[in-house]
């Protein structure tokens, strides 16, 4: 990629300054906060409900895999027609407001009830509503990338490194509380961390908009004058490409296999290596940590070296880890398996959405609820497969099925239509339409 002379260096560091004078916004300190707490509050539930089902219900291998797929079945319709409905609502923070709320019922649940079919259903409707939570932080993240004029590769990978960070302390200290105290203990803390983001988002976020939104003509819902609105819950399909359904497609496969290893690894290192339930969480502890910079770096490289190379890279490192994972038998080899793992996560965690919210510009929260509905596909995916095939053949071969589910992603990647990188002066200059062939974002795809 050849950058113009004399404009390229000062165009990227413009760029790197105004990237980073972000944190000094209190919205986006506010909205680091909300990240934070909801990040936390998943770091104790995901990792945890396995061990949950196991120790504190009695629930077999395969009622465990049957309980997250369940749970994805609530989440996936839920999701849809959320994001669809909210790119038609003039405020966002409501949405996430009850969802969070919902959050911390569900959380409640786990904290009292101890019967496998309450917690199931309650679980159903209190995570599967709450769980639009995840697809809307994502598309409110985009509408306060657009409305400072960052780029929203960097941003997003900024405040997904917030949630990695959430998961460099979660586990560790979930499963040290459940060591201390009691898995009550856990969920109770994990309720008043989704109650605080209920009152971070209802009091300490900004409409993106902001008062511009009169003075450009827009609609009570937001949109422009000169620009068609959001097709809403009719027509939330409009616009799904081929090349949206790929990029669909491998999310669901890479992300089924990372929940499929969220969901197996407590069980693996415990059952079957007779190690601690803490060390696991130490595992998932160290795998965020080396995240959080790749997070960023991830942001600021997708322009360019293009976002397919990316997910490329990401496909091939997954399937790596996952193929070497059932040869380390050790601590040492677990732990140097780890920056691996967080190597391909950093870029499923962060690039896709990017992906999808490009395609369907304007519809930044039906492009983020597909994106957290394939999500949702993958764990429903990853519970299924881990219960069926742990109870037949044990923990330690699921991660020979996440190495075949990755590879797989990577071919649908490479069936994506290539396209340029975007050179950095786009940073500092968004009107030059010359810069490259790859859609902007924001920018009709």
């Amino acid at each position: 990629m050849k950058v113009r002379t004399g404009t390229g260096t000062g165009a990227e560091e413009r760029a790197a300054g105004g990237r980073w004078r972000l944190v000094t916004d209190p919205a986006v300190r506010n909205l680091i906060a909300v990240s934070g707490a909801i990040g936390v509050a998943g770091a104790f539930v995901v990792p945890t409900t396995s061990l949950f089902l196991t120790q504190a219900v009695a629930a077999t291998p395969l009622m465990v895999g049957l309980f997250f797929a369940a749970r994805s079945i609530a989440e996936i319709g839920t999701d849809v027609v959320v994001g669809a409905v909210s790119d038609r609502l003039r405020d966002r923070r409501t949405i996430l407001v009850l969802t969070a709320l919902l959050n911390a019922s569900g959380a409640l649940c786990y904290t009292f009830l101890r019967d496998y079919y309450a917690l199931l259903v309650t679980g159903m409707i209190c995570f599967g509503l709450g769980g639009a939570c995840f697809g809307q932080l994502f598309a409110y993240t985009r509408d306060l990338a657009d409305a400072r004029g960052v780029d929203a590769p960097f941003f997003n990978g900024f405040l997904r490194s917030v949630t990695s960070a959430a998961w460099v302390v979660g586990p560790p200290l979930a499963f040290w509380i459940i060591a201390e105290w009691s898995f009550t203990v856990l969920y109770a803390v994990t309720a008043g961390l989704s109650l605080l983001a209920a009152v971070l988002c209802r009091w300490g976020l900004p409409q993106p908009g902001g008062p511009a939104a009169k003075d450009t003509g827009a609609d009570p819902s937001g949109t422009p004058a000169d620009e068609e609105p959001p097709p809403g819950l009719r027509g939330m399909f409009a616009g799904v490409g081929l090349h949206t359904m790929l990029v669909l497609g491998s999310v669901v496969l890479l992300l089924g296999a990372n929940a499929m290893y969220q969901i197996n690894l407590p069980l693996h290192v415990t059952e079957e290596l007779g190690m601690s339930a803490q060390f696991a969480g130490l595992l998932l502890g160290v795998s965020a940590a080396v995240e959080i910079p790749l997070l960023v770096l991830a942001g600021v490289w997708a322009d360019r070296l293009g976002k397919r190379r990316l997910m490329i890279a990401a496909a091939v490192c997954a399937t790596l880890f996952f193929s070497l994972l059932p040869f380390a038998e050790g601590r040492p080899a677990l732990l140097a398996l780890q920056p691996l793992n967080a190597a391909w996560a950093a870029v499923a965690l962060n690039i896709p959405v990017v992906m999808l919210q490009d395609s369907l510009p304007g519809r930044a929260g039906t492009a983020s609820a597909l994106y957290s509905s394939a999500f949702k596909a993958g764990m429903f995916l990853g519970g299924l497969v881990v219960g069926t095939v742990a109870t037949w053949t044990g923990y330690t071969q699921v991660f020979w099925v996440c190495a075949g589910l990755t590879a797989l992603a990577g071919v649908l990647v490479l069936c994506l239509r290539p396209s340029a990188p975007t050179p950095i002066d786009h940073l500092s200059d968004p009107a030059d339409p010359t810069d490259s062939a790859e859609p902007r974002e924001g920018s009709a795809a």
